[in-house]
């Protein structure tokens, strides 16, 4: 049986491809997906926000030393030492490249224009055959329209393709007033088609 189908301009061999999960940070897991017949592999997201946390709370502990202790920096690694970036999980994607033939496929949760497009960049330079823009933003600010809301999804997803030239996947919740329209406006950044899952979560494909 011919399962061959091709899913944001990449021909894969099956239509499975396990989505973003703890599965994937494992190499040895999406060897065996794989094995297991999964035709690409989307791999667990990189959150800018967790990055950010991280960065800040060890700024902040690196401060406390030194109220108590003044050459308690002098004992303290360099940021560039640390693994409070996305080196690490940039890392994750070229030994996976090296270690499978199906196509890999980064998950990327920003919290800043510039947060996307930057990390955005870095993974493709990384070697991810896609991308996939997690977003998932719950207005909490009553002022805040559900326009507006549209608006910085589709600014989100219009950075992000300015500086990547790798196919792009929109990760979306379905609560939009008119989720047919959404969809339609998100392909039409890039006319590549248009592929939506179904369930709780939906991706459309640019």
């Amino acid at each position: 049986m011919n399962l061959k189908t091709n899913y944001l301009g990449l021909a894969l061999r099956t239509p499975l491809v396990p989505s973003a999960s703890p599965l994937s940070e494992r190499l040895d897991n999406i060897k065996r997906m794989e094995d297991a017949g999964a035709a690409a592999v989307v791999m667990h997201s990189l959150f800018e926000e967790h990055l950010s946390f991280e960065r800040h709370q060890y700024l902040h502990h690196l401060s406390e030393e030194t109220d108590g202790y003044a050459e308690a920096l002098a004992y303290s690694p360099e940021m560039h030492q640390l693994a409070v970036g996305p080196e690490s999980y940039l890392d994750e994607i070229v030994t996976a490249k090296a270690a499978v033939s199906i196509p890999i496929i980064a998950s990327l949760n920003g919290s800043t224009i510039g947060g996307w497009t930057d990390y955005a960049r870095r993974i493709e330079e990384a070697g991810a055959d896609a991308l996939e823009l997690n977003i998932y933003w719950i207005p909490t600010d009553p002022e805040v329209t559900g326009a507006d809301v549209e608006t910085r999804y589709l600014e989100i997803v219009s950075q992000v393709k300015r500086v990547v030239s790798i196919p792009v996947a929109v990760k979306m919740s379905p609560f939009f007033s008119n989720f047919a329209n959404m969809a339609k406006q998100l392909a039409e950044k890039e006319p590549t088609g248009l592929s939506c899952s179904t369930g709780s979560t939906n991706r459309t494909s640019i």
